[in-house]
């Protein structure tokens, strides 16, 4: 391989990441290339959905893997366990909308309160006409300075989305999942202090053992990879409000800025940094 050839290979092997928040719905934005970045299993408090644009992702999602190539239209609900991995020699592209529940809510379901969530069964599925319209309308929408613009593309693309991806609500649990629920709420509510596994075990009346085995087999991670997540989540609210990185760690229950940001790029694939100067009024 000469010289040149190896640049090419080079510049087809590097990754890229390009980052941005609106004010309509505050939506944030990503485009990126992953080529060897893995992401640890994880949930988001945003809808996750887009294209996958070139090269595989492998996915786990809802109790198994699966693959997605260019043309995938990807949707993964809110609270929803998942990781991301490349699946080829050279990563995966893949352009992404991060939505507010509730936004989205206000928008499709104007006249119905309450926080439902739509339960995406599959994370990847073939819709080429969709793709192509995300894909075209991501890229305006990334672009534009006009807010008018990109609201209504927004829009738009958001509505069609949610046409094309059937929605259902989540099962009954039994007392395990109950068990579950109690524990990710105690989590999320006291997410920047300490908690042990004996205690959560002995809220819920479970053995600290059985208790993780309960939690992953209902989320795929145990509670302490799920309080690291929550902290994750925190921390963005934290930076898209304009504070700190230092400030954002300490205050969401991390032990050190540098612990932060180990874990911070684990789960949404950027450094703290970048997400704060994505995050920064259009």
């Amino acid at each position: 391989m000469d010289a040149q050839q190896g640049k090419k290979r080079a510049a087809l092997d590097s990754g890229f990441i390009r980052f941005r928040r609106i004010p309509e719905g505050d939506c944030e934005l990503l485009s990126a290339r992953f080529s060897y970045h893995t992401f640890g299993r994880h949930s988001h408090d945003r809808y996750a959905v887009g294209v996958i644009t070139g090269g595989v992702e492998r996915l786990y999602y809802r109790g198994r893997y699966c693959l997605g190539g260019a043309g995938t239209v990807v949707t993964i609900s809110p609270g929803e366990i998942h990781d991301g991995l490349p699946a080829h020699e050279r990563g995966w592209m893949y352009r992404m909308l991060y939505l507010d529940p509730q936004w989205l809510n206000r928008i499709l379901r104007p006249s119905q309160a309450g926080d439902h969530i739509h339960l995406f069964r599959e994370a990847f599925e073939q819709l080429p006409a969709l793709a192509d319209t995300f894909v075209r309308h991501h890229q305006v929408i990334e672009s534009s300075q006009c807010g008018l613009e990109r609201e209504n593309l927004l829009l738009e693309l958001v509505s069609q989305l949610f046409e094309c991806k059937g929605a259902s609500h989540s099962p009954v649990a039994a007392f395990e999942k109950q068990a579950v629920r109690s524990v990710r709420r105690r989590l999320e509510d006291d997410f920047d202090a300490p908690i042990s596994l004996a205690l959560l075990a002995d809220m819920v009346g479970l053995e600290p053992l059985y208790l993780i085995r309960v939690f992953k087999k209902s989320l795929g991670v145990s509670p302490h990879s799920y309080l690291i997540q929550i902290r994750v989540a925190q921390v963005q609210r934290l930076l898209r409000a304009g504070v700190s990185i230092a400030d954002a760690a300490l205050a969401c229950g991390f032990f050190d800025q540098s612990h932060m940001t180990r874990a911070f790029k684990k789960v949404v694939g950027i450094t703290p940094g970048s997400f704060r100067a994505g995050c920064s009024p259009v």
